[in-house]
Formats: structure tokens, sequence, C-alpha cells
């Protein structure tokens, strides 16, 4: 299949995105925010089925979060909250779409979390989890052999874009400079190929997914492909009770996006418990090179402490307080293009020359 056959709705969709800025994987996704939370409760009085609902909301707000940083395996173990301890754990909310009687409350919620408070609960109760995001993978959705973004499987892929997880989900903006990309892919392409589109969103991985109705549901085909190769999978979506389309589609794109998750999950997870410390040399050409690099330094989350202990025009020596093991360590920072490495004399060095610790790199997010 070949991305050659664009539909002239798609061009046109594609050129009121461009105009409009409505670029899905440009935007900024949140790890704390959870949006569009269905709640619906009674209660003896109207204020007291909104604090019902209220609450209900915030329960599910929280397993979305859990879900989000830790891996499948630690599910059986969430934490269970009481409303109490959860609604200081809430730094805003925003309602839309109020209904209510006397008796019953209807709405849609945006919940957003204090990401310390969840940090503390989640240490307090020991439970591994993670906040080392890595490079999105870039999602490139054909309706049959079509890239089609305002298809319900395009549209659905948009959705997951906007949604926060660890490995982030990417797709086209769908201008000029995308389309010319986009016709030299398909599912046969190696990383050669797509490694322009993959490079222009900061992706590890470009996944192409075929979605084509069948009498089953909904029938689709993945290819990724990445430096380290490619990958092919299928799979198959049923309607669940009355599923539209978009509905179907949504549900589909937001499996396959999950799955992405936990292989990285569970590379990343870190025992708060274990913390170590790690004498690094910081080579830089100047002084703005070693102004990013510290910048990247101070907001890697497993990164506790940085401390300067030498400095000159050429080199910084650094001492490096985290948690969880080293080889965490390392998979944090590459996916911010820093590089650590030990020589043959167990001496740390933290560069931008992934060449010299092609070991530390880890490989893309593969669809299991």
């Amino acid at each position: 299949m070949t991305l050659r056959a664009f539909s002239s709705k798609a061009l046109l969709a594609a050129f009121v995105l461009l105009l409009s800025g409505v670029a899905s994987s440009a935007q900024t996704v949140d790890l704390w925010t959870v949006a569009n939370v269905a709640v619906d409760a009674t209660g003896a009085s109207p204020s007291a089925a909104k604090e019902a609902a209220l609450a209900q909301g915030r329960q599910k707000a929280w397993a979305e979060v859990f879900k989000r940083i830790t891996p499948a395996s630690e599910w059986a173990r969430t934490p269970p909250m009481t409303d109490a301890e959860l609604e200081p754990m809430i730094k805003s909310f925003d309602i839309s779409g109020e209904k209510h009687s006397s008796t019953r409350y209807l709405a849609t919620v945006t919940f957003v979390f204090n990401a310390t408070s969840v940090r503390t609960a989640l240490r307090r109760t020991g439970t591994q989890f993670s906040e080392s995001t890595a490079k999105p993978v870039l999602v490139v959705a054909l309706t049959g052999t079509a890239w089609s973004p305002e298809s319900a499987w395009g549209r659905a892929w948009g959705v997951q874009a906007r949604r926060g997880r660890l490995v982030p989900v990417a797709v086209p903006v769908g201008d000029l400079q995308d389309m010319t990309a986009l016709a030299t892919i398909s599912s046969a392409a190696d990383w050669p190929i797509v490694q322009a589109l993959a490079d222009r969103y900061g992706a590890s991985a470009v996944l192409v997914a075929s979605a084509a109705k069948g009498a089953g549901g909904l029938q689709v085909n993945m290819t990724q492909i990445s430096p380290q190769g490619r990958a092919q999978r299928s799979g198959s979506f049923a309607p669940q009770g009355g599923e539209d389309e978009l509905a179907l589609a949504t549900r589909a794109a937001s499996s396959i996006a999950d799955s992405l998750q936990e292989d990285w999950k569970r590379t990343t997870s870190v025992d708060y418990g274990q913390q170590s410390t790690l004498s690094v040399l910081v080579p830089f050409a100047n002084l703005s090179e070693w102004v990013s690099i510290k910048r990247h330094l101070d907001t890697t989350r497993l990164i506790q402490k940085t401390a300067v202990e030498e400095l000159n025009m050429t080199s910084a020596r650094v001492r490096l307080d985290y948690v969880g093991k080293v080889d965490q360590l390392q998979t944090a920072l590459s996916q911010t293009n820093l590089f650590l490495a030990s020589d043959a004399s167990g001496n740390w060095t933290l560069s931008r020359n992934a060449a010299a610790t092609t070991a530390a790199s880890p490989t893309a997010p593969v669809v299991p």
C-alpha cells in the first residue's frame, strides 16, 4: 500500500488544519490532566448530587493517571484512595455540559492533578512508576490506502495525539512538506525513507496504521518502522454496544496507543527507594551548549540533585544524585539527546555524541 492516493478531501482538511494552526502533534500533552471524564450521580439535593458526581469523577481520573505512569503489572495494586485523600490532590477542575435536576447531576469534567501529591502518594505505598517521557511515535493513519485526516480513523488518532502518555503519539500536520514526505511512504518502507518525516516530529519511530471496515468490524494492519528495523502486526476490533464508526475507531486507536506504552513503562518504572550518586564529566563546545545540557539535567525527573563540582571553558564535572538504576537514567537522558556512558575504567561521560554511547540508546517502543 502507498500514500500516493491522496484524496482531495484529505488535501482540503490538511489545508484547513494548517491555516487554523490546529496541529495535534504540536500540542502540549500533560500526564497529570485527565480530560472529558463523564460523571452521573444522584443525591438528596442538587448540591449533594453534584458532590457525588465530582467524587465519582475524581476516582475515575485517579485510575486513569495511575495507569498512565505504571506498568500493567502494578494495576492490581492500585492504592485505594478515599475522596478525602483525593480531593487535595486535584489542583484544578473544569466542568462542561452540566445537566441537573433536583436529585441528579450529569457533566463532563477535566481534572488536573498536583504532580507532587501524586508522587508522594505512590512513593508512600511503594508503587514503582515512571515519569520518563519517550520520544513520540509518529502515526500515519491510512483509511484503505490513503492518508485521510478527516476520516473516522484519522480523527481517532488526532484524539490520541492530545492524550497525556509516557510514549506520546504524534500525527502529521499535513502541510506541503508533510505531503511530499508522505507520498514516499508505504508499508514496505524502511527507516531511510521515513527518517526525514520522523525527524521533523522528533519521533523515534513511524507507525503506518491502515484501517478498513469489514464484516466483523474494523481490521487494522500496522507496520512500525524505526532505526532498529520493521515490526508488523494486525488486529480486528468488533463494535461494542451501540458504537458508531468514530467511537469504534477511537477505541481501536486508543488500544493500539496504549500497547505502545507497556515495554517503556516496564523499562523505566522506578523504585524511588533506590538512590545512587554518579560523578560525570560533561564536555561541551561552548557556553550555550553547557546551559542547554544543564537545563536538561535539571528537568530529568530521575535526577534528584545536580551539583556542579568543577567548571571550565570546555567541560564540567557534575555529581548526579538519582533514583532507580543507571540504565534507567541512561534511557531517560537519551530522550533529550544526552548520552551517558562509562569507559573501561568506570569513568562516566555525558555528551551529545550518540555514537560514543550506542549501547545506552534504547530501542523505540514497539506495538506488541
